[in-house]
């Protein structure tokens, strides 16, 4: 069984852990359009390059119900839609194979055609424990806090509380962040483990986005779209200008 996949996270005092995101390891069994690991798509070098593929693909075949389609009680949670509505024709779909988890970076930035192993990233949700939630309110945004950090980065824990401090003017006292459970996070992102995108997320949360991801070359950064099986390749300028989002250097 391989180990489950983890997010770095460092404390202040200099110390780090890693906290687990998914532990999904299966054995695949590859369904249409599917990529294999040993799939060799020609990288995707430029944006240009990017942009035609973008606009070549039309609808990704085979999407699952929460990728693709309105769920009766979460009609937001679209993130095809979402993603064409705001970025129309500059997104590209992914369908992996099931046990694409247990590959090493190297083989899942291959399968999709990635520049490289830094343009790979998760889609996680945090929460400010310390918050006082205003009972008025169903969720406070300021408490509950979406985060794009590369696999091969890390969080700070002491700069993304700097952060929320700088967004929300709270006290040092009354912050503290962590990685929100997991049930939790399915409730407002309406994404289970592993799938967890900012697209057509089920709440309006704010976002957070590594400033690592603004070096990228080309600017695309690659993420879960709502199912273990299948990935997201968004540009980072059109996500940043788009969505609810804040650039932040919390690595």
């Amino acid at each position: 069984m391989p180990e489950p996949t983890t997010v770095t996270i460092a404390t202040d005092d200099a110390t780090t852990t890693a906290v687990p995101t998914t532990d999904i390891a299966v054995t695949a069994t590859l369904k249409p359009g599917q990529l294999p690991a040993d799939a060799c798509p020609e990288p995707t070098m430029t944006m240009e390059d990017f942009m035609a593929k973008a606009k070549s693909d039309g609808m990704p075949l085979n999407m699952p119900e929460a990728t693709l389609q309105a769920r009766k009680t979460l009609p937001r949670t679209l993130i095809y839609k979402d993603a064409q509505t705001r970025l129309p024709f500059q997104t590209r779909f992914f369908h992996v194979a099931s046990d694409y988890y247990s590959w090493p970076y190297s083989d899942r930035a291959r399968v999709m055609g990635c520049p490289s192993t830094f343009h790979l990233c998760k889609t996680l949700t945090f929460e400010n424990t310390k918050f006082k939630q205003d009972e008025s309110k169903p969720i406070d945004e300021d408490r509950y806090w979406t985060v794009i950090v590369q696999y091969e980065g890390s969080v700070n824990i002491t700069k993304l509380e700097k952060a929320v401090r700088e967004k929300t003017k709270a006290t040092r006292k009354a912050t503290h962040m962590r990685i929100a459970p997991a049930e939790k996070s399915f409730e407002l992102t309406g994404f289970k483990e592993g799938g967890v995108c900012p697209v057509g997320m089920r709440t309006d949360l704010p976002i957070l986005v590594s400033k690592e991801l603004a070096d990228l070359s080309p600017k695309i950064f690659y993420l879960g779209a709502g199912h273990l099986d299948w990935k997201i390749a968004v540009p980072f300028d059109g996500f940043v200008e788009n969505w609810n989002t804040r650039v932040v250097d919390f690595s």
